[in-house]
């Protein structure tokens, strides 16, 4: 007996849309049955909130799915249709805010289910009916704003590095960013590093999601300078969006020779010891024997 292969996939995987109230857009999402059977699909949409710095989320499936958010291609929420084996289904997804709608972001996560079941099986509910399920999904962020320029707001939470680094090792860097608004937006910008002897380096920050009220860690990759010796400037300098408010701050940070000092330092309690040694040898060697 061989195992069934359950496999879908959905495109795009993320949608960022900034609209004014009284608008309305659409967006075609592509589903395709990777499997080797036919199956029932569920699509449900919820609404989500940010969770933890690493860019996590929290789907809040107990609450009430936001209502100007609808297909325009005929399926409904919570309604199964088929997906035969091979087939790419496109569907028409429509977002129509009301004329007064609130100035601020929404997060959803637009969801489709699959039960392992055929096409003559009971509905997808029936759990008891059904075997392994799989899910896809494809986060929605929404930002309205009447004229296209929402109040960015933020700020630097942490930005810190070991102060002292040995020069064998990569230098690790800790960039926590916090949005304290209610629309989200990206750092554009660098951690720029500079030696002792001028030297620079530049860091390009990645252009991740900070999402309204929420903090995020950023990913740094480790540094390694040319000339790992002295004091090193370190300036972290970005603003929210390509044309936002600027931030930045400064840090400064040491690279030693610590290893190496260490290995000389042993080295020459070595030789130091090995002279004493040498040295007591000799006063016994040449000590008098008294006479009998």
């Amino acid at each position: 007996v061989h195992g069934q292969t359950l496999s879908l996939s959905l495109w795009p995987p993320l949608l960022e849309v900034m609209m004014q109230p009284g608008r309305t857009i659409t967006q075609v999402y592509k589903l395709t049955n990777n499997s080797d059977h036919d199956l029932k699909i569920v699509p449900r949409i919820y609404p989500f909130e940010p969770s933890g710095t690493a860019g996590q989320i929290n789907i809040k499936f107990l609450a009430s799915p936001p209502t100007f958010i609808s297909f325009d291609s005929g399926e409904k929420f919570g309604q199964p249709f088929p997906l035969f084996v091979g087939q790419t289904k496109e569907m028409v997804l429509k977002i129509s805010l009301p004329n007064e709608n609130p100035e601020k972001d929404y997060y959803c996560t637009l969801l489709f289910s699959s039960a392992e079941e055929t096409l003559k099986g009971k509905d997808v509910q029936d759990k008891s009916q059904t075997g392994s399920i799989t899910q896809i999904g494809s986060n929605i962020l929404i930002t309205v704003s009447k004229l296209g320029k929402p109040v960015l707001l933020g700020k630097i939470t942490e930005f810190s590095s070991p102060m002292i680094v040995d020069s064998f090792s990569p230098v690790p860097f800790n960039v926590v960013l916090e949005n304290w608004g209610n629309t989200l937006w990206k750092p554009f910008g660098r951690i720029v590093i500079t030696g002792i002897f001028k030297q620079r380096e530049d860091l390009k920050l990645l252009e991740q999601n900070i999402l309204a009220n929420s903090s995020r860690q950023l990913a740094i990759p480790l540094f390694r300078p040319k000339i790992p010796l002295g004091p090193y400037k370190t300036l972290l300098e970005f603003t929210l969006n390509e044309d936002g408010p600027k931030l930045f701050t400064e840090i400064t940070f040491w690279y030693l020779p610590g290893k190496a000092l260490g290995a000389i330092a042993i080295l020459l309690s070595v030789i130091f010891l090995a002279k004493k040694l040498k040295k007591g040898q000799k006063k016994i060697k040449n000590k008098p024997i008294p006479p009998p």
